[in-house]
């Protein structure tokens, strides 16, 4: 592989027909497209919405392109989003090997403008193939297209008319309909045929929306938002710093997770000259603000902190202003002398504001006692485990629900708990004995509508949480069975009353709603997993209270 400091090629020219496009993998390239992907916030309006989300990256293919300034055949490794004989490509790369390419970014896409004899015909029979001509039919058009000497000026502007006038001609009137039908059925459901008709309609995006935003376009181009198509072109010929930011291109656009970085507007130099440096450094800025907040998980930047790092690419004035520039649009915002990035702003201030909601509620109390559900954790270790172990190293996927219920019932019968029949262990275990960490941990969740737990790994988070719930759930469903049954016993009870313990066992199993989060998706999985009440993440939190 070519050193990073080596300066890139470029190279522009037809594709040549692929035989076999194979779906290749490589590791320097995948790990390009996992950093050029950021975490978003999608607030609940976007969500919504119904506009075009982003898809997937193009796969790596390898393909053949021939380069028109040094008239050789190239093999290139990247990720092309079509590869049809009849595209031209313009894509900056990098040497591998004799003769063999890697990209860096994504290709630009031309038409082939001369489809004439005798070398460039075959590109006009591949097309009409892949739009469903049969092969009798080509072979008809072709020969009319020689008798009529129309050959040499063949070129896609010209061919649908050409195609027209020869079912005319030659197929008779009587034809004329089914060419019409024909040639909708080809618009409707050839997507060779669409993505050549936006071509020829809307030349700059297949020029630079590879490049700028390669998750939307095969699906812009291949959809029939016609109106978006026109806007975008419209965009990329007079404001193009508007696809920089997701905030323009969902408001005017309604794309989601749309934004092109600014490397690839760097791609894209005849762009530049329709930007004014206030613009550029605007980009610049926001890159950058970007890449500070994911690289240290800040959600703002102090001011003066930013426009220091940013001193040898921009003045302090230019950048004051193209910050200033950045908040009028809504990209970002200010508080206490800090940048922020506008979502995630709001979604801090959402959560917040959640948080404040819950500690300002009535205060609750759950009626555990916290040194029995730390016993239980105790007594329900596994025999082999040492007796030196510490609770942090108990294994909680061992504790079973059976040894639970044995141990609430035990507790309820007196203060001690029987382990196997023979040992007796004392219940209300010495404080000496319990984690203290543990037990301050216990009593705030049962005390406070909001806890947050922290710890290293291992420490016993998850566990205490899981049995306190589980705990709460047997205690709750211990005290409904017992109703249950007392009114089974009692024959003269009102009729309401047998309803009732009808209605309380089939919804014995809900009998209490927790809701459990954690910073992490992986956090969140194993608070599911080990407690099976729902677990969430913060942010997965907030999306739902923004829906109720």
């Amino acid at each position: 592989m070519a050193s990073s400091s080596q300066p890139l090629l470029e190279l522009q020219g037809p594709l040549l027909p692929p035989k076999d496009l194979v779906e290749e993998e490589d590791e320097y390239l995948r790990e390009d497209a996992e950093e050029d992907e950021d975490t978003v916030f999608l607030d609940a309006e976007e969500l919504c919405s119904g506009g075009v989300n982003a898809g997937s990256l193009p796969g790596l293919l390898r393909v053949s392109v021939f380069d028109e300034n040094t008239q050789q055949k190239c093999d290139v490794l990247g990720r092309f989003p079509l590869t049809d004989a009849w595209w031209r490509v313009k894509v900056q790369v990098k040497p591998v090997g004799s003769g063999s390419y890697q990209v860096q970014g994504f290709p630009s896409y031309f038409l082939q403008s001369d489809m004439s004899p005798p070398n460039q015909i075959h590109i006009c029979s591949l097309f009409l193939k892949e739009c469903s001509v049969s092969s009798e039919q080509r072979i008809k058009f072709f020969t009319w297209l020689n008798n009529k000497s129309r050959y040499k000026d063949l070129n896609f502007e010209n061919l649908m008319e050409n195609l027209r006038t020869w079912q005319e001609e030659i197929e008779g009137n009587s034809q004329k309909q089914f060419g019409v039908r024909w040639e909708k059925e080809m618009a409707t459901h050839s997507i060779p045929f669409i993505t050549v008709m936006r071509a020829l309609q809307f030349p700059k995006i297949m020029e630079f929306l590879p490049v700028l935003l390669p998750r939307h376009f095969k699906q812009l181009i291949t959809s029939n938002s016609i109106e978006v198509l026109e806007e975008i072109e419209e965009i990329l010929g007079t404001q193009p710093w508007k696809l920089g930011f997701r905030k323009i291109t969902y408001r005017e656009l309604k794309l989601l997770r749309c934004e092109a970085n600014w490397t690839s507007f760097r791609q894209c130099k005849s762009l530049f000259q329709l930007m004014t440096d206030l613009e550029k450094n605007a980009l610049i800025i926001y890159s950058h603000l970007k890449q500070i907040c994911r690289e240290q998980g800040h959600t703002c930047v102090e001011e003066a902190d930013l426009t220091f790092q940013l001193s040898d690419l921009m003045s302090f004035h230019d950048a004051w202003q193209s910050l200033k520039f950045l908040k009028d649009i809504g990209v970002v915002t200010y508080e206490k002398g800090c940048v922020f990035l506008y979502d995630l702003y709001q979604a801090e201030r959402g959560i917040a504001s959640s948080v404040c909601d819950l500690m300002t509620r009535p205060p609750w109390q759950l009626q555990v006692d916290v040194k029995k559900v730390l016993a239980s954790i105790c007594t329900t270790r596994p025999e082999n485990s040492g007796s030196g172990d510490t609770l942090n190293k108990s294994k909680p996927d061992e504790i079973r629900l059976e040894d639970l219920v044995d141990i609430l019932d035990t507790q309820d019968s007196s203060d001690h708990i029987w382990d196997d029949g023979e040992k007796e262990v004392n219940a209300e275990m010495s404080e000496g004995q319990l984690d203290q960490d543990q037990m301050t941990a216990l009593d705030m969740i049962c005390s406070n509508a909001v806890t947050v737990i922290s710890g290293k790994g291992g420490c016993g988070k998850t566990t205490i949480v899981s049995q306190l719930f589980k705990h709460i759930e047997l205690l709750e469903e211990k005290e409904v069975k017992k109703a249950c049954k007392d009114f089974e016993q009692d024959w003269n009870v009102p009729e309401e009353w047998i309803t009732f313990t009808e209605q309380s066992q089939q919804k014995l199993d809900k009998a209490i709603e927790v809701l459990l989060t954690a910073p992490t998706g992986k956090a969140a999985g194993l608070l599911r997993q080990k407690t099976g009440f729902n677990a969430y993440t913060l942010c997965q939190v907030l999306m739902l209270s923004l829906f109720n």
